[in-house]
């Protein structure tokens, strides 16, 4: 399923992961069920600076149907906690690049869906 993960040297060691999104916990019919994050099979370009890992929850493009997601994350890069959440004006349609000027640093990536024309989303740390 959709989740990052964090592996340490050895194979199948793994130091966290976290499940891209909500995925199918939300469906309502489970409802009252108490699920964790499921996340969604989905392809998100990433970024990882030395202490933060970025990641959007995909296009819709690549994973079953209702795949896909408008918020971009930052997670700690030690213990895959989610640092903050954003809601993106459609959902992650490329890699986030990053960047800085006069002093500060920005991420922008494209977004875009369906019956949302792409653009550019900048974003400043």
């Amino acid at each position: 399923m959709g989740r990052r993960s964090a592996a340490l040297k050895k194979l199948n060691d793994w130091a966290w992961y976290a499940c891209s999104c909500a995925g199918y916990s939300d469906t309502p019919a489970l409802k009252g069920i108490n699920l964790p994050r499921t996340g969604l099979p989905d392809r998100v370009g990433m970024l990882v600076t030395k202490t933060l890992l970025f990641a959007g929850e995909g296009a819709g493009l690549y994973g079953s149907d209702g795949g896909g997601g408008n918020k971009f994350r930052s997670y700690d890069k030690q213990t895959g906690k989610i640092i903050s959440e954003i809601a993106l004006p459609a959902n992650q349609s490329g890699l986030p690049m990053t960047y800085s000027m006069n002093g500060k640093q920005y991420i922008v990536l494209a977004v875009g869906a369906i019956g949302h024309p792409g653009e550019l989303v900048a974003l400043s740390l």
